[in-house]
């Protein structure tokens, strides 16, 4: 199939089905019943409808870091994702070209039409230019440009780069374990002469964008704001050409990285990164949004949703004072007496634990080394684990807040004689160890 396409938009009849279409489908719900939140249906979740994300997204995801899903809605049913194809396109060049390989603008890539970088035919320029153009302004014609140059050096074999290329994308797709992921070609295009089979999910897309974001290059090349590149012409003439930043939440609430998305068929669609000093990195994704406007309202909503729920959790959470004036978390058994303990308190007493409120019931749990003789101020005394809903979130040093010498040769004959005694009357050779540390519940995390 030839992938000359014309310049010009939808036929009249096509436009006018799909407008149609748009309006006929039922409006769906702000707040869904069978949304989850960390794992658990709000429907079931005793959720305060105020800690329920008011989106109008088809499907949407808020992913951590470090793989946690912290909201979903229709995660895995299969959506057309328009341009946000175009993040697959960047980590496929990106592992199988350098940044500074040339990049040509053929017949093909200057007539494709849509969002455009404004390329010419002839235009050539450096890989990472191209990937400006791509991600920034989602220039069809830089995604097809870096397809067959790209393609042409996955396998200089090959009769048909740019297949090679999309060939290339799903395979990676696959390797990263998107499941429900079919690419058609470098754009997202899906109209127009592009129909295809082509999808993903919300959660694939949040995969491969938590990917791409492990790379530097395509980090640094999304996060760039110049919006203006350089390209040198088929006359040899250098030009530079101001694009268009569709990622209009760049620099806001934490944005650091984001691509956008939209035709007819998917809607508006974004995927974005964001990050903040409590909460950490987070990829949002949401497809099938309404509108432009609806896209961004969409996003702030579940970022904003996500990082107004993360908790700074102290480790000391007790209400007591130990013997130099740090929070007391325990008392531990000194099995050199028979009737003392050693304070305990954690290392940090000002130390922080970021947890997501909403993510179920906090369990600390101390794990207290034997004490048997002196103890100074600062010594080792163990651990204390802070886990949420199973997850374990941190673990903290337990030291001595008080020095305490062990017994002398007459005080060690009078503690033994105190343990004959106790044993007669059936009380314990030792003081009883304690724990003062308080969990909140699970309902009142957001005050701690």
């Amino acid at each position: 199939m030839s992938r000359v396409r014309p310049r010009f938009l939808l036929a009249p009849l096509t436009l006018a089905v799909a407008f149609l279409l748009s309006f006929s489908t039922p409006a769906w719900a702000s707040r869904l019943d069978t949304d989850v939140i960390v794992g658990t249906p709000a429907s079931s979740g005793g959720f305060a409808e105020a800690d329920r994300p008011d989106i109008e997204a088809k499907a949407a995801i808020v992913v951590g870091q470090d793989g946690t899903v912290y909201f979903e809605r229709d995660a895995d049913t299969e959506l057309n994702i328009a341009s946000l194809t175009k993040v697959m396109t960047a980590i496929v060049a990106l592992e199988h070209a350098s940044l500074d390989d040339t990049v040509t603008v053929d017949h093909a890539a200057a007539t494709v039409g849509q969002s455009s970088a404004d390329l010419k035919e002839g235009d050539t320029m450096p890989l990472s230019t191209a990937l400006k153009a791509l991600l920034m302004t989602s220039g069809n014609d830089a995604a097809m440009a870096i397809a067959t140059t790209v393609g042409a050096k996955i396998d200089s074999s090959s009769n048909d780069p740019y297949q090679t290329f999309v060939d290339a994308m799903n395979a990676k797709a696959k390797e990263l374990g998107m499941e429900h992921t079919l690419f058609a070609n470098p754009h997202g295009l899906d109209f127009d002469g592009w129909e295809a089979d082509m999808h993903s999910t919300a959660r694939d897309v949040a995969t491969m964008f938590s990917y791409a974001m492990k790379n530097d290059d395509f980090r640094s090349i999304d996060a760039d704001a110049d919006n203006v590149i350089t390209v040198t012409g088929a006359d040899g003439e250098r030009r530079s050409i101001t694009i268009l930043d569709r990622n209009l939440l760049r620099g806001q609430d934490g944005n650091i990285a984001g691509k956008t998305g939209g035709t007819y068929i998917a809607l508006s669609c974004y995927v974005g990164a964001f990050k903040k000093d409590l909460g950490g990195e987070i990829y949002t994704v949401t497809l099938g949004s309404s509108d432009d406007n609806q896209r961004w309202a969409d996003t702030r909503t579940i970022s904003s949703w996500y990082y107004n729920h993360m908790v700074a959790y102290p480790v000391a959470t007790t209400s007591r004072t130990a013997t130099d004036g740090s929070p007391l978390m325990a008392r531990a058994t000194n099995e050199a007496w028979s009737d003392r303990t050693v304070d305990v308190t954690v290392e940090d007493p000002t130390a922080t634990v970021s947890l997501f409120s909403l993510a179920g019931t906090v369990e600390e749990t101390a794990s207290l080394k034997r004490v048997d003789g002196g103890v100074n101020r600062g010594d080792d005394m163990g651990t204390l684990t802070i886990e949420q809903a199973g997850r374990e979130l941190a673990t903290v040093k337990l030291v001595a807040a008080e020095d305490q010498a062990g017994p002398n040769p007459i005080e060690w004959l009078l503690v033994n004689i105190d343990r004959i005694a106790r044993f007669f009357t059936g009380e314990s050779g030792s003081a009883a160890g304690e724990e003062f540390f308080e969990v909140p519940k699970a309902t009142d995390l957001d005050a701690v």
